[in-house]
């Protein structure tokens, strides 16, 4: 005989797509899971001093690393887009160079300077 596995494994497709369409009582979730439905997963490549400066932060503030790289980049942005625009916009025009694709029009890379001061604190 064959093993025996649990759970449905070939659900009709109306009865998938009735589970999926199935209202949710926005009343009986907890503020937490209200909070995380409106969050987004993202995948960013950085160089090792930046995660593992993030990593240091997470770990010194008593928190997650994806916490507190949303707390870091949302900090950067409102800098971006209010005191810090200009240093923040020069970053940008110093470490750019033309890209090899067509998705996009300049790569960015991240100061030598800003990398060092982080490597530093690793130290």
């Amino acid at each position: 005989m064959g093993n025996r596995i649990g759970g449905l494994r070939q659900v009709d497709p109306a009865v998938r797509a009735f589970q999926q369409k199935a209202a949710v009582n926005p009343g009986a979730l907890t503020a937490k899971q209200r909070r995380d439905r409106k969050r987004v997963r993202v995948m960013y490549d950085m160089d090792p001093e930046v995660k593992e400066a993030v990593e240091a932060i997470a770990e010194e503030q008593g928190t997650s690393a994806s916490q507190a790289a949303a707390l870091l980049l949302a900090w950067a942005a409102c800098g971006y887009y209010g005191e810090a625009a200009e240093t923040l916009k020069m970053a940008f025009y110093e470490g750019r160079a033309r890209a090899r694709t067509p998705r996009f029009e300049w790569n960015i890379e991240v100061s030598e300077g800003w990398l060092d001061v982080l490597e530093e604190r690793q130290d």
